[in-house]
């Protein structure tokens, strides 16, 4: 929605530049008013932080008005529904919105100032949720599209955005290319494992902790600043479509400039030898999204009795949540949207429903009426399969269906397993209620299942375990999920899918049927559950179908000693050598590069795998991992107490905060000092 002029401020500075204030709000289509500025018609505050590699540091402001009116108009109940705009001599010199039932006003007097309070627009990214970028699943996504999305989301109007030329693949790629563009990492590390998503604000300070950078907002320009970098800046415009130029760091004495106040200050700050950096390792465990069945939409309940009215069942047909179920009748699917349709017929369809069930038993009362012996249901979640007739057209391969699947979030998977468990009740009749044990002499090979991680599919064209099984580009490769028993004897209640785990597998803890990944293979994960045909439906059901309970698919990485922890942090420190520690507080990241940490949405990818110690760095000259830097950096700069320089100095469009000033005051030995 754009945004249209309903207030100006005009008013001039000190050395008579002609500044205004625009105020627009959302949806407006009227004609603005101009308002009378204050003693101090618009102060903008910077913030100000001890710590140089503090990954965000943004400015409020607050617009002072004169008048007898109340501006209720200006009550805003929105982060974005006010934007703010200073300009000076007609260029942006700060942009922002008002802030939300914020603001402060004289009540005795007919003429009063009103105070409005301003955040910055990349402040407001506080109260925005991430959103995945393209609908069909979480991808991968690059540090650059991040950085864009959150410039984009601040509804800003800044005049450029810098980024400062300090990474690279190598020393080349640092000034010819954007190593922003070809660093990704996956969208489901924004969202925790109840679905919820980060806020975009949090997503751009861990981009900016990750790459050790502050992020500010200066005279109506965005800086990402690198306080350790001495090179060029890359300029690009707000929508970052095209590098425009550099700029070089300027030095600049605040003599030359001049002072506007006495308010000086020289504080001492206290130094650190000792650094954590804490990498929050978000793994991926559970591939299979779950389905909370007493959530979901029910769609038929049906109750059946036996014959002789001794047990009865209560049957439940389930909408999916996130799982896509598929259904057959006659030569047509039924995919989740079409469910309702057909609700009444979903016990006589063909593929895979979910299913919820009580199976209880009945007595005679004195009045010789049937009754339960429950008070309250206890059911049993699973997925009831009955076997698709053959049906040529519909087949994925011959004599195979799929009758249901997920995706799962990109990630790149390495080093570890994916396996399979649940367990299986084969039915016989037609009608396919679970009066009994698993059907005897049914069943055995009848499931299976295609796993795809990005273009690589597990199995061969035969689903065979005799003809091996591998990581291929062939989209027709399966597995057969063959059940551990034929229970010819029919003395088990549910058959397992057998455990395929030995002692020799470094997987503490899987189970079921096992699929190495021994290499790094990445993209969206993706299942299929196959099932095989059948082909009658006359009353025996000719093996009906089965139901499925307690059905897992989960990836672990391999144990590696005392690394074996699947959800441990990855932790980096500096060795001391001395009794004296003075420990910076621990640096916690959510993006990071990957040293032996399994399958993990946290980890950077680069040149189709992880990011190691292979990001080149221009003030190293060298490759390193990020978080050994970060560590490098600090002790590098605190090692020994820091001298902090508060000055009051005249403002002029040279000093920006990649600035850098000197100060030649004798006691100073003539230090420089950084501008942000």
């Amino acid at each position: 929605m754009n945004y249209g002029l309903i207030y100006t401020i005009p008013f001039a500075t000190l050395d008579n530049s002609d500044c205004i204030v625009e105020i627009e709000k959302k949806g407006y289509t009227g004609v603005s008013t101009e308002l009378t500025g204050g003693a101090s018609p618009f102060v903008v505050d910077i913030a100000d932080d001890e710590f140089a590699y503090t990954p965000l540091r943004f400015s409020t402001a607050t617009i002072n008005v004169v008048g007898g009116d109340y501006l209720q108009e200006l009550f805003s109940t929105a982060y974005q529904q006010y934007r703010v705009t200073l300009k000076k001599n007609g260029n942006i010199t700060w942009c922002g919105f008002v802030k939300p039932e914020l603001y402060t006003q004289d009540y005795s007097s007919e003429i009063f100032t009103l105070e409005l309070e301003c955040i910055s627009a990349m402040s407001t990214l506080e109260f925005i949720d991430y959103t995945q970028s393209e609908e069909s699943g979480r991808k991968f996504v690059s540090l650059w599209d991040l950085i864009k999305k959150c410039i984009d989301s601040s509804s800003s109007q800044y005049n450029a955005v810098y980024f400062p030329q300090v990474y690279g693949k190598d020393a080349s790629d640092v000034v010819g290319g954007n190593i922003l563009k070809e660093m990704t990492v996956s969208e489901q590390n924004f969202f925790d494992e109840d679905n919820k998503p980060m806020k975009l604000k949090e997503v751009l300070e861990e981009v900016c902790k990750f790459l050790h950078w502050t992020c500010a907002d200066w005279c109506g320009s965005l800086y990402f600043v690198d306080i350790d970098h001495k090179g060029n800046y890359s300029r690009y415009p707000s929508d970052l479509s095209q590098k425009l130029g550099e700029e070089s760091i300027h030095v600049k004495s605040v003599q030359d400039i001049g002072f506007a106040g006495s308010e000086h200050a020289l504080d001492v700050l206290p130094g650190y030898n000792k650094v954590v950096v804490r990498c929050s390792n978000y793994p991926v465990g559970e591939l299979l999204p779950e389905e909370k069945y007493d959530n979901l939409k029910e769609l038929l309940t049906i109750d059946n009795v036996t014959e002789d009215k001794k047990k009865a069942c209560r049957s439940i047909y389930l909408s999916p949540d996130r799982w896509n179920c598929r259904l057959f009748k006659g030569e047509n699917t039924i995919d989740n949207n079409e469910l309702d349709l057909f609700k009444d017929e979903a016990p006589s369809l063909d593929g895979a429903m979910l299913m919820k069930y009580c199976v209880y038993e009945q007595e005679k009362n004195d009045k010789g009426d049937w009754i339960p012996k429950i008070t309250d249901y206890s059911f049993t979640n699973v997925i009831r399969l009955r076997y698709p007739l053959f049906r040529t057209s519909l087949e994925f391969r011959p004599g195979w269906y799929k009758i249901l699947s997920f995706k799962g979030a990109s990630a790149t998977y390495a080093d570890g397993a994916i396996g399979i468990s649940g367990t299986v009740k084969v039915i016989k009749n037609n009608d396919m209620l679970p009066w009994g044990n698993s059907a005897a002499g049914y069943g055995k090979n009848l499931l299976g299942c295609q796993i795809r991680i990005g273009n690589k599919y597990y199995g061969n064209r035969f689903g065979d375990k005799m003809m091996g099984f591998d990581w291929t580009d062939d989209p027709d490769c399966f597995t057969q999920l063959s059940l551990d028993s034929w229970n010819n004897d029919g003395s088990l209640d549910w058959v397992t899918i057998p455990n395929d785990k030995t002692l020799d597998m470094p997987y503490t803890g899987l189970k079921g049927f096992i699929i190495p990944i021994n290499r790094e293979i990445s993209g969206e994960f993706e299942f299929s559950l196959l099932s095989y045909g059948r082909t009658s439906s006359n009353s025996s059901g000719d093996m009906s179908g089965e139901l499925i309970k307690d059905f897992s698919v989960k990836y672990q990485r391999e144990d590696r000693g005392s690394k074996s922890n699947n959800n441990s942090d990855r932790i980096y420190e500096n060795v001391i050598n001395g009794s004296y520690i003075n420990e910076l507080d621990e640096i916690e990241t959510k993006i990071s590069s990957y040293n032996d940490d399994g399958a993990c949405y946290s980890k950077v990818i680069l040149n189709d795998g992880y990011l190691t110690n292979n990001l080149y760095s221009s003030i190293e000259l060298d490759t390193i991992r990020p978080e050994e830097l970060l560590i490098r950096r600090i002790i590098h700069r605190y090692s020994a107490p820091q001298i902090k320089l508060t000055q009051v100095i005249k403002a002029t469009s040279d000093l920006t905060p990649i600035s850098v000033l000197s100060d030649r005051f004798t006691l100073l030995s003539a230090k420089t000092f950084s501008s942000v």
